[in-house]
């Protein structure tokens, strides 16, 4: 992906370092995967090819290849080096595990000749877009290739949809950075990456709010949209694909 906000995505050592941060809270981060394979409609032993959008270092696909045993994760993402440790990750999943490099800005982004998709996912990376209509697109280009009872799953930062809401979110998080003793920098690195300075979360915003998002999904063909966890600026949200012209979720195992 290029380069649109703090993040240098190209850099060995500012990729390295984001890495190193975030592993320290993939225990933490452990809970929303879960859910996230729960609310899969397929059973675990089903044979389905699932798109990890932005996967970065392959987290969320290994939590994913962990549980699905005859699953196969297509990692893509816009950053060379986060593939290249998504790799190492990946390697003992053998053919399971697939990388595919590009930015999604470009109107090619998606890997179509491995698709159609069983599934899609993404964890904290289109708000990095910084263009909610971009997102939109994303979400209709998502939904032409997710096949009949498919899903997207999309974990991202969001708006406070009131200026009141936001100042009480801001205060909140602060109450638990003096909680956990984690300086205002550390609590910003944690949410946002480095390369910002503290008072980030209260002087910039996100492509959109919680509605806003689940609108576009709406707007997109997803059928069932709904937020499926939230905490403050953080959301879980997702719809599904019509199973032969029905609304049937199918069998959620």
């Amino acid at each position: 992906m290029q380069r649109r906000d703090h993040h240098n995505w190209a850099s060995e050592a500012y990729v390295e370092e984001w890495v190193k941060r975030q592993q320290a809270e993939d225990p933490n981060r452990a809970e929303r995967f879960q859910l996230m394979c729960d609310l899969l409609p397929f059973s675990q032993d089903a044979t389905v090819t699932v798109l990890d959008v932005g996967a970065g270092y392959g987290p969320m696909s290994r939590f994913i290849l962990d549980r699905y045993p005859h699953a196969t994760c297509i990692a893509q993402d816009g950053s060379a080096p986060m593939l290249t440790r998504a790799r190492r990750l990946g390697a003992p999943y053998g053919e399971r595990f697939k990388t595919h490099l590009s930015d999604l800005f470009a109107t090619n982004w998606l890997p179509t000749e491995l698709g159609p998709f069983d599934a899609a996912v993404s964890s904290i990376c289109l708000h990095n877009l910084r263009d909610f209509a971009r997102n939109s697109e994303i979400y209709r280009e998502i939904r032409a290739h997710l096949k009949s009872g498919g899903v997207f799953l999309n974990e991202d930062l969001i708006n406070a949809p009131t200026a009141e809401l936001k100042q009480r979110y801001d205060a909140v998080a602060d109450a638990r950075r003096r909680r956990t003793g984690t300086s205002a920098e550390g609590l910003q690195a944690m949410v946002h990456g480095a390369g910002r300075p503290a008072d980030h979360a209260t002087t910039d915003s996100f492509p959109a709010t919680l509605g806003q998002h689940l609108a576009a999904m709406r707007a997109a063909g997803f059928k069932n949209v709904d937020c499926f966890w939230k905490d403050l600026r953080r959301a879980l949200i997702g719809g599904y694909v019509d199973r032969d012209g029905s609304e049937s979720l199918g069998s959620i195992q």
